[in-house]
């Protein structure tokens, strides 16, 4: 009896299927430990680093944040008992771990602004700001991602304008494709495209430490190597389209 309760009390905080649980969780996962790879990169070209920014120490905060924020994400979809669907805050709705969880991701990029270029004042101010508005954006429900796409925009031109590699420009790309794979999830409430749609939006700062590593090792093929990943990702996405669009909605098991 008490280890069927215990697999109870598991069973209703995650309403999924074993095989897609694992693979919803595991992409948490990776959103939760991925800002480290940023800190490891940032180390290993510790010299590159503090000839090229202007505040280094402003990228360990930066990490700080993106975990704590992929924390709360994770907080939000266990509320959610990790199904979601258009009403659920993880989605569409509103919910406080899921405010938290975007401010988290906000600052960690206004972060990475001032790691840059946080000798320009203005900017500096201009950026914390914003950042600090964002939970009346979301409290509001008007604009609540203007701060985060300014911010996103802003610290991808900016690390780019640092750095030079045009691998991090790739970042701008990757809200489409999460935007495209949300919505098949909101469409489909196949939650599968949860996982997808988790790996893509968190896959910027993997970009950011890949062009980052590049510069470093004085790489030069840079545009070569971004076109070719923006060619293959539109080739594959739209040919796939028909098909994930036909999947059906993941069986949720009942309370």
């Amino acid at each position: 009896m008490r280890n069927q309760s215990i697999w109870g009390l598991f069973h209703n905080k995650i309403q999924l299927p074993a095989g897609v649980a694992f693979w919803v969780l595991a992409a948490h996962l990776y959103a939760l430990l991925t800002p480290l790879v940023l800190l490891l990169v940032i180390q290993q070209q510790a010299e590159q680093i503090l000839l090229l920014t202007d505040y280094p120490q402003a990228f360990y905060i930066s990490v700080i944040f993106m975990m704590i924020g992929s924390a709360f994400e994770i907080a939000q979809n266990h509320l959610d008992r990790w199904y979601l669907t258009p009403e659920t805050p993880s989605a569409m709705g509103v919910g406080t771990c899921d405010m938290l969880f975007y401010f988290f991701i906000v600052s960690g990029q206004a972060a990475l602004i001032i790691a840059c270029m946080g000798k320009m004042l203005w900017l500096s101010v201009s950026v914390v700001l914003l950042a600090l508005t964002h939970p009346l954006f979301y409290r509001y429900r008007k604009g609540s991602s203007l701060p985060l796409t300014i911010l996103g925009f802003l610290s991808t031109a900016i690390a780019f304008k640092t750095f030079g590699d045009p691998v991090i420009l790739l970042q701008i790309g990757l809200p489409l494709i999460t935007m495209f794979f949300f919505n098949l999830l909101l469409k489909t409430r196949n939650q599968f495209f949860h996982a997808v749609t988790t790996l893509t939006a968190s896959s910027g700062v993997l970009l950011l430490a890949w062009g980052i590593y590049r510069a470093g090792n004085l790489s030069l093929d840079g545009w070569l190597v971004s076109s070719a990943l923006v060619i293959v990702a539109v080739i594959v996405t739209l040919g796939l389209r028909r098909f994930l669009e036909s999947l059906p909605q993941t069986p949720r098991p009942e309370l």
